[in-house]
């Protein structure tokens, strides 16, 4: 049977300019990196020749698996995707104070998509993208 989520996974494109970010601005705290560059994990991925650098973050009990593969380069997934498209993926972070995250994190130079709604239920989302463009949400309930 399925169990909880053990983490969520992305492909970055510059593992230093990732970690400026979910390190740095975000504060999750590495936890472990790896790298790996071998025939094994290219067949638990799915994909020949890998060189891949991965760094695993803690963002308060929620891990973040940061991957920088190195070889085969690989193609840019969020050119072009909107967040309606099938496929497309974000993952949630909560805050204690959106408006107050959303002033930091702009004054970071950090780009959102929107500035912080409330919905009918009550809660307080908005959405942001990391060095790669890859959406995160964060919600204040």
């Amino acid at each position: 049977m399925i169990g909880s989520a053990h983490h969520y996974g992305v492909t970055v494109s510059d593992m230093d300019d990732a970690l400026a970010f979910y390190r740095d601005t975000l504060g999750m705290e590495v936890v472990d990196e790896l790298s790996f560059a071998s025939e094994e994990f290219s067949k638990f991925v799915g994909v020949e020749g890998v060189d891949v650098d991965i760094v695993f973050l803690d963002a308060d009990g929620c891990a973040v698996e940061l991957l920088e593969y190195h070889d085969p380069p690989g193609d840019d997934a969020n050119r072009g995707v909107s967040n309606n498209d099938v496929g497309a993926a974000h993952f949630c972070l909560e805050v204690d104070d959106l408006d107050a995250t959303y002033e930091d994190l702009r004054s970071e130079g950090v780009e959102f998509i929107n500035p912080p709604q409330t919905l009918d239920n009550g809660a307080d989302v908005a959405y942001v993208y990391d060095p790669d463009r890859n959406v995160i949400e964060l919600l204040s309930e």
